[in-house]
């Protein structure tokens, strides 16, 4: 075995050292705007019918192109694909917008944009069982569009079309776009590059509890619980007691840590889930903006990790 001199260290050197082997937090995530998020989604329910095939969904789409394009930070695209469904073969077109951070690696933050198809429902408006989420989204992006700062890793924004079933959910009914996603990204090498997805559905409800399903990942739970307690999270988070079925689901399969953050109490009894009640005067700017915030301080908190 070969000696190998052992050098002193001079005392002035140890700050400089130990200054090196500190980690320089980033600074905290934009606030989302409570009025951007509120005419986000007066704007999603005036598209009217936005079921997954509709020529509604297809003006919806490009709306969302736009209004996410709005900064030459974020790179926008669509993620189309044709699949069967009970409906025959059908055109789904995911939205992406993505922005870079500090870090090549990104966080994947997620809505579904299509609403549920009804054949006797002619008023349903799918304000917070759709529209919530992407008003979250939208807010979020146009938060970081106005931020000076990167976000400590990337983060790409999904709006998925299809999420709604038409019979049940099934291999070739619901969750189109989250499943051809996640096999796509695992096909070209992406999903090894992605740290978590996070998925915001049914936020906006003026009584805002976030109601964790168990199939979601554990840190995650925790990270979540932690930060809605450090930063006064205005409604309430807690555990659901189930597993649901959404759009992390096909993520979480494939070894992603996801967090699903949806309030599945909408009404009493979540009597106005999939019902003409889900207008929009039963949702909330600010409850829309909190879950926002949340999940922008979630990715943060990720991101450093």
């Amino acid at each position: 075995m070969t000696a190998i001199p052992f050098r002193l260290i001079p005392l002035s050197a140890l700050p400089v050292l130990f200054c090196a082997c500190l980690k320089t937090p980033s600074p905290p995530p934009p606030e989302v705007s409570e009025s951007c998020v509120w005419r986000c989604a007066e704007q999603s329910v005036a598209f009217g019918n936005r079921c997954s095939g509709s020529p509604e969904i297809r003006k919806y789409a490009a709306w969302i192109r736009e209004t996410a394009a709005k900064s030459a930070k974020f790179k926008v695209y669509t993620h189309s694909f044709r699949e069967s469904t009970p409906l025959g073969e059908m055109l789904f077109e995911n939205i992406i917008a993505e922005i870079s951070g500090k870090r090549e690696d990104f966080i994947l933050v997620a809505a579904h944009y299509d609403i549920k198809r009804f054949h006797l429902l002619r008023n349903f408006q799918g304000a917070n069982d759709g529209a919530s989420g992407v008003a979250a989204l939208l807010g979020m992006i146009s938060a970081l569009q106005k931020n000076e700062e990167k976000p400590p890793c990337g983060i790409r924004f999904v709006f998925f079309d299809g999420e709604e079933c038409v019979n049940g959910y099934g291999e070739s009914d619901g969750l189109h776009g989250s499943r051809h996603l996640a096999r796509e990204w695992e096909k070209n090498g992406l999903l090894g590059k992605c740290r978590a997805m996070i998925l915001l559905d049914m936020i906006g409800d003026r009584d805002l509890t976030l109601t964790i399903p168990e199939n979601c990942t554990a840190y995650l739970k925790e990270k979540l619980l932690r930060i809605a307690k450090e930063s006064g999270f205005r409604g309430t988070c807690a555990p659901f007691g189930s597993a649901i079925l959404d759009d992390h689901v096909p993520f979480l399969e494939k070894g992603v840590p996801a967090i699903n953050l949806i309030d599945f109490e909408y009404g009493p009894g979540n009597a106005f889930w999939h019902t003409e009640e889900d207008t929009l005067d039963k949702i909330s700017g600010s409850s829309i903006k909190s879950a926002a915030d949340l999940a922008l301080r979630l990715c943060w908190d990720i991101g450093e990790d």
